[in-house]
Formats: structure tokens, C-alpha cells, sequence
């Protein structure tokens, strides 16, 4: 069951990382559309996994069983949430982008980073931003620190992530930075590129320190 919950938090994980599209895309509003759909039937299967668990365990007496399957189904629900967090842009609102930020680091924490090991530290300025805004910062804080997450720590224990968004004045600064061991510089993968595309639909630019103290990654946009 934790092998499946494992498979499982992958798919999540490229899901939010690719949860929106450049502007050439979402000049398509059929695109658009087809795309919010797929992400409602997405935060539908994870209702329906937890339902298909307590259905195929709910026979067993088994206490270490029934603990496992606990653990799943909350795991499962923090993905939930995660997920819900991060395809706000549809809503067509304002929002408190620090109540945004604290609460999605809060969901980063219960789905990705908790069971990682991994500590977070959050400090947002406050500020109202429009919910598209608001959902790619998401997304590439999303990405950055479940990156961070996964490559930073090495065999450290003591792990800690932190979360700021700084009121520059004339500019906002994202800065997602890490207690670990230092990195090389990111992949060209498709992480990369998908964080790319969504800095490019922010207007925003991309500056990442990394050294023995760990690695430090700025993102300044002007929103």
C-alpha cells in the first residue's frame, strides 16, 4: 500500500507541475476549458482512491493494516488539497496573496514535504493579486520546493525549507531556499521547461545561488 501511495504522490506531482499553460495556450478558450476539466476530474479520483481503500481493507482486523490504510487515505486527502490549492486561476478574483502563500505552504507541508522529512518557514507580505497570478506563483513555488524536497537534503536530518514573498516596492520577490547540502545547476528536463513557461506567463526572472550552506532560488516578477 506505501508503494502505491508513492506511484500515487508522482502523478500528483507532475499533475500541479503542469497545471498551467503559456499564453499562446490559454488563448485557446477551448484549451482552457478542457484543461479546468481535467483538473476537476483529477481532484474527483482522489475521492474515488479513497473510497476503493476502505472498501478493499475495510474487512481487515488487522491493526497494522488499518493504520497503513489511515495513513494512505490521509495522504490522499492532503494530495487533495494540494491539488485544489494549486488551480485557483479559473475563479477570475482577488485575493490575499499572504493568505494564499501561508495556506498553500500549509498544504505543501501536510502532502510532500511532512513526509519528506522536511521542515518549512513561511513569511509573505501581503498584497492583492488576481487568482491567475496567484496560481503561478503557486505553481513554481510548488515546483521549487518539491525539487528542493527530493535533491537538496541528501542524508542531512535536520531539513528545513523556507517560503518568502517580499514587497520590493516597484517589484515582488518569491525566495524559496534550503538548509541542505548545495546543488548543481537544474536540469534541462521538463520540470525545467514547464517552470520556465510558467516565469514566462508571469513576466518574472529566475536567479539560484547554491553552496555548501544550501541553495537559494529568487523569483522577482512585477504584478
Amino acid at each position: 500500500m506505501e508503494a502505491f501511495l508513492s506511484r500515487l504522490s508522482a502523478v500528483c506531482e507532475h499533475d500541479f507541475s503542469v497545471g498551467w499553460l503559456p499564453d499562446s495556450a490559454r488563448r485557446d478558450a477551448g484549451e482552457f476549458l478542457l484543461l479546468r476539466e481535467m483538473h476537476r476530474r483529477v481532484a474527483n479520483s482522489f475521492a474515488v482512491v479513497c473510497g476503493i481503500l476502505r472498501r478493499e481493507f475495510a474487512s481487515s482486523a488487522q491493526p497494522e493494516l488499518q493504520e497503513s490504510l489511515r495513513r494512505c487515505e490521509a495522504r490522499i486527502v492532503a494530495l487533495g488539497n494540494l491539488h485544489r490549492f494549486l488551480t485557483i486561476g479559473g475563479h477570475e478574483e482577488w485575493i490575499s496573496v499572504q493568505f494564499y502563500i501561508e495556506r498553500l505552504c500549509e498544504a505543501l507541508v501536510e502532502a510532500v514535504l511532512e513526509p519528506m522529512g522536511v521542515r518549512c518557514e513561511v513569511f509573505a507580505d501581503d498584497g492583492i493579486f488576481r487568482s491567475e497570478h496567484c496560481e503561478l506563483l503557486g505553481l513554481i513555488i510548488a515546483e521549487l520546493a518539491t525539487n528542493a524536497a527530493k535533491h537538496a537534503f541528501r542524508e542531512r536530518d535536520d531539513r528545513l525549507l523556507r517560503v518568502e514573498f517580499i514587497n520590493n516596492t516597484d517589484s515582488w520577490v518569491c525566495v524559496v531556499s534550503d538548509n541542505g547540502v548545495g546543488s548543481r545547476a537544474m536540469s534541462s528536463g521538463v520540470g525545467s521547461r514547464i517552470l520556465e513557461s510558467q516565469l514566462q506567463a508571469l513576466d518574472a526572472n529566475l536567479v539560484r545561488k547554491s553552496g555548501l550552506d544550501g541553495t537559494s532560488v529568487a523569483v522577482t516578477c512585477q504584478i
